[in-house]
């Protein structure tokens, strides 16, 4: 199955979805993540520097590719048009079966752009007479990832197994997350911040009968095919 995450900057998808790409990953499937534009904007690190930082984030979860569609950092805008061809381009190219994409209603407006520049894609990629390049084609199903703002997830992955990948692979964006002598102070480089992605997961897994989860919601009703998928794993047994 091939596999593309999305997300508006260098270390989005991560925070978001890295559990479940490491786990995808080790069982086999195609995966790959584009980043929408290479945060520039950032108030810490360079281009440069994020995008070694993605590639090291990418190996540690074993993601096979990683690309930069170079739109805009704060400037994304579903109502630009070429923003709108460039990625219905990387849509087709790429040619997913599964696409992950950003929930909206977030905290920043580039990942709300993000998240309507992807749905708005996924439709005007299928449609064979939408001028960009590639040959029109459209991902079987589209799931959302939870960021600042909570929702009700339709599903959540399990991803206890991985935990660790994708804690080394917040690590390695150091410039984002880690703060240091002479770095502007932010958000995400809060010490409280991996700990908040850390216990959302540990929320989720909570609720689900496991350790870790990461949260999903289906932008189409899910269709089960085999009554045996309607089975869940094993539940994690209480101590009461």
């Amino acid at each position: 199955m091939r596999i593309l995450a999305c997300g508006a900057h260098p270390d989005d998808v991560e925070i978001a979805c890295g559990g479940t790409l490491a786990l995808a990953a080790a069982e086999g499937h195609e995966t790959a993540i584009l980043d929408l534009t290479r945060g520039e904007m950032g108030s810490n690190g360079d281009p440069e520097l994020r995008r070694a930082e993605a590639a090291a984030a990418g190996h540690i979860l074993g993601v096979g590719e990683r690309y930069q569609a170079a739109l805009p950092d704060g400037g994304l805008n579903a109502r630009d048009m070429n923003q709108r061809r460039s990625v219905v381009e990387w849509l087709r190219k790429l040619a997913p079966e599964l696409l992950i994409i950003p929930a909206r209603e977030n905290r920043h407006p580039d990942h709300d752009q993000a998240h309507l520049l992807l749905r708005e894609g996924v439709f005007l990629a299928g449609l064979a007479h939408f001028e960009a390049d590639g040959a029109p084609s459209r991902p079987r199903v589209v799931y959302e990832t939870m960021e600042r703002r909570l929702f009700r997830p339709d599903f959540v992955v399990d991803v206890g197994a991985v935990r660790e990948k994708k804690e080394a692979s917040l690590r390695a964006y150091a410039s984002q997350f880690i703060r240091r002598d002479g770095q502007a102070a932010t958000l995400i480089n809060d010490p409280a911040f991996l700990e908040a992605i850390r216990a959302r997961d540990r929320y989720f897994g909570e609720l689900a009968g496991c350790d870790y989860a990461e949260p999903f919601r289906a932008v189409e009703l899910l269709r089960i095919e085999s009554v045996s998928a309607l089975l869940p794993g094993e539940r994690k047994l209480s101590d009461e």
